[in-house]
């Protein structure tokens, strides 16, 4: 009994190593994971902070001070090297700061008043807007400062209207890698593949199958998230129904094509497994979904700003929140359906049918 479960034993084992993206997967995705995490929160030495100044800073010396003492690092001697905390100011009008707040650009935005009142706008909730502020308003009562806290309850500017729209878009795109590139590769595993180009059917009308039904799928999905955030939280749409569903449409085209592609030549669902979580892991921690793609290193931003999921998360925000017009969102809407259809043509060359 000993000798066979050490037989099978070693059996596991063996079939684990010889199958290199199982190894993928299970292996070096959790370093891909914890490298990308750390870039973002922990291997940075500074912490940067976006701030922007509504008014004029002239009125407010004590503000002016400390905006300069901030930013030649004196606020604070932090007592581990990763512990300083780096804030970055910009001057602008109110409708230019509630815009960058919306969009998760800043984290609070000061407006200086005639009387000298500093009015500190952010949304409590986040508890990143929330630290800041206890940090300045702490540096700024030493000056005698006269200080308001204004909680962002207005549509569109909370976290909350900030993380449902990423939200729609992370399920479009999980929707799709597993509702059609995991079941694609079960298909195969199981020879249906093969019964179905058996058929008079056109291959591309067999694949475009699958992203029809799921897309249906979706729109159901996406329409129960948006009623539960209306129900419970308030949230609603300031656009057009019309962008939202242009947006909606191409999020589909675009992650349907990633779908066919990445399961395009996996031969098994372990594969497929590692695969899809090699590619929709670090663009869900990197696409702005939960936090803004601001806290990895600058050079890196415009990068990750332009992923799929990225460009479909900022537009829909853009829609619901700003109520933002067509021209707005164009761009987005011509990369998504650009990147689709490519990676459709290239499935469609180098599928495997069985």
């Amino acid at each position: 009994m000993v000798r066979s479960l050490w037989q099978l034993y070693l059996m596991h084992l063996r079939e684990f190593f010889r199958d290199w993206e199982i190894i993928l997967w299970s292996v070096l995705l959790p370093v891909a994971m914890s490298w990308v995490l750390g870039v973002a929160f922990v291997q940075r030495k500074v912490t940067t902070r976006q701030i922007a100044v509504v008014g004029d800073i002239k009125k407010s010396s004590e503000l002016r001070e400390v905006i300069n003492e901030i930013e030649n690092r004196n606020i604070s001697r932090p007592k581990k090297p990763n512990d300083h905390s780096v804030f970055k100011f910009a001057f602008v009008d109110q409708q230019k700061a509630m815009t960058m707040l919306r969009k998760g650009k800043i984290v609070l935005y000061i407006q200086l008043t005639s009387n000298g009142t500093l009015h500190f706008h952010l949304d409590p909730a986040n508890e990143t807007s929330y630290l800041s502020y206890l940090i300045l308003s702490r540096r700024l009562s030493q000056e005698k400062v006269a200080l308001q806290l204004n909680p962002v309850t207005t549509h569109g500017n909370r976290y909350i209207d900030f993380l449902i729209p990423g939200l729609m878009a992370l399920g479009i795109m999980n929707s799709c890698l597993w509702g059609i590139g995991y079941v694609l590769i079960e298909y195969r595993m199981k020879k249906l593949m093969r019964r179905m180009i058996a058929t008079p059917v056109k291959k591309a009308v067999i694949l475009a199958s699958f992203f029809f039904s799921r897309m249906t799928i979706n729109l159901v999905e996406v329409g129960l998230l948006f009623l539960f955030g209306y129900w419970y939280f308030g949230f609603v749409l300031q656009g057009s129904v019309a962008n939202i569903m242009a947006l909606f449409i191409s999020g589909n085209v675009a992650f349907a094509g990633f779908a066919f592609l990445l399961a395009s030549r996996a031969e098994n669902t372990r594969t497929g497994n590692g695969i899809i979580n090699a590619f929709s892991v670090p663009m869900m921690l990197a696409s702005g979904i939960f936090f803004s793609y601001a806290n990895f290193p600058e050079f890196i931003q415009p990068l990750l700003q332009y992923s799929p999921l990225a460009l479909m998360a900022d537009a829909m925000r853009t829609v619901f929140n700003t109520a933002g017009d067509f021209s707005e969102i164009f761009m987005p809407i011509v990369v998504l359906n650009i990147f689709g259809v490519f990676c459709f043509s290239l499935s469609l060359k180098i599928f495997r049918w069985h």
